[in-house]
């Protein structure tokens, strides 16, 4: 099952079905594609599956790369055995690692470290954000925001951060591995691996008895997952997007998410039921990053076309389209219920409404590169934005002025 899963289901699931084949049941596998069945039990030599992974196939698979002598040995004895099926090991994370080839993950260079992600707690008093495989926390109700945690991924780029509404819990999001920590002590919590891809993006629910996370591989179906925290007991998962997962928010009452994703698409999800609700279409590429108003009605997304939309929640209107950005927009916040921030990969944070559909109102210099990531203070008066040289940019709206940095110059950070 697991081989199954790691070589063949990108390409053969209920969303791609290639060659018509989908190999998540067994009933899929023996009703086979194109090309008949996949497998027949007990003939592996008839089967084929088999057939299709020899070196001079045509068609050859999996289509790049090849399976070991081992692996494909243990193929042919379980069809012969007659390919007893474990539906819930294609379709399931694993708490622990069941992959059959373990990826090492290797030292990044030095002068990598962007930072992809950033969360500022309820309390607005810290601020986390992700350094290359550092997770730096700051205190930011000091003068000098000193840097007060420093909390280390080996090797493994944190892609998605996320505090829980009373800031006991900080979690990150790496390459097929979640981890759990005390936002006091840093002391780890909890790790959840196995995971088929990237972690992309993070959101505890309201009460913070529930982490949801998105996690997938590039160019392939994307999941949802949802644990109890904190011990890390899955509760459900599901798959929501042909493509990558790139952003996802939680309604203040916890019963709505929505999720964007590189299929192009915004969906809207009743949480508790695990149900779909709404497709929202519009968007010409990748769609990575939204924004939840506060109350719930306004729904904002953006990304790759440049595009800045704006919806309605309760009847799924689209209400505006921005052109405010001259490149692909990366991460959104809403300041106030008329005035949005994004960041863009032009290194500006920018304020948007419907009031200027092809203008920003206003602009935030400063950055001097890609802009991945954006948090607003929750009286509007401070702006966070994470950079690919390392740092997060801090603006005060008041004066429009770039204020500082974290960390500082006088901060060092371990690499």
């Amino acid at each position: 099952m697991t081989l199954l899963r790691e070589n063949c289901l990108a390409c053969h699931n209920p969303e791609k079905r290639k060659g018509k084949l989908v190999l998540i049941s067994r009933a899929g596998a023996l009703k086979g594609g194109e090309n008949g069945p996949a497998l027949i039990a007990g003939k592996s030599a008839q089967s084929h599956m088999i057939a299709a992974l020899a070196d001079d196939a045509d068609p050859h698979m999996p289509p790049k790369g090849q399976l070991t002598p081992d692996e494909i040995a243990l193929l042919k004895s379980w069809i012969d055995a007659g390919a007893i099926w474990d539906e819930a090991v294609l379709t399931a994370p694993k708490l622990v690692s069941s992959t059959t080839r373990p990826i090492p993950l290797r030292p990044l260079p030095a002068t990598y470290h962007p930072v992809l992600a950033i969360a500022l707690s309820s309390d607005q008093k810290r601020l986390a954000m992700s350094r290359g495989d550092h997770i730096l926390v700051f205190d930011l109700s000091r003068k000098d925001r000193p840097l007060t945690l420093e909390l280390v991924t080996p090797n493994d780029v944190v892609q998605s951060l996320a505090w829980s509404g009373d800031g006991r819990w900080l979690a990150s999001g790496g390459f097929r591995r979640l981890r759990l920590w005390d936002g006091q002590s840093a002391n780890p919590v909890g790790e959840i691996a196995g995971l088929t891809g990237r972690v992309t993006a993070l959101a505890f629910t309201p009460d913070g008895q529930t982490l949801v996370a998105a996690e997938g591989e590039a160019a392939s179906p994307a999941m949802v997952h949802l644990w109890h925290v904190p011990d890390a007991q899955p509760i459900a998962s599901w798959t929501a997007h042909a493509d990558s997962i790139l952003a996802l928010k939680i309604s203040g009452d916890g019963t709505l998410l929505a999720t964007a994703g590189a299929d192009k698409l915004v969906k809207l999800w009743d949480l508790p039921a695990r149900k779909e609700l709404a497709k929202l279409e519009g968007h010409a590429g990748p769609v990575m990053a939204l924004a939840l108003s506060a109350d719930g009605t306004q729904l904002a997304s953006a990304g790759a076309d440049k595009e800045l939309k704006i919806w309605k929640v309760k009847t799924r209107e689209q209400t505006a389209a921005l052109t405010t950005h001259p490149d692909p927009v990366t991460d959104l916040a809403w300041v106030d219920p008329k005035t949005l921030l994004s960041t863009c990969e032009d290194g500006l944070a920018r304020f948007s409404s419907e009031s200027s559909k092809e203008r920003a109102t206003r602009t935030f210099t400063g950055a001097p590169d890609v802009l991945y990531c954006a948090a607003v203070s929750k009286d509007g008066k401070m702006i966070y934005a994470g950079c690919h040289d390392g740092h997060v940019y801090v603006w005060s709206v008041a004066g429009g002025k770039l204020e500082g940095k974290l960390p500082t110059d006088e901060q060092p950070v371990k690499r």
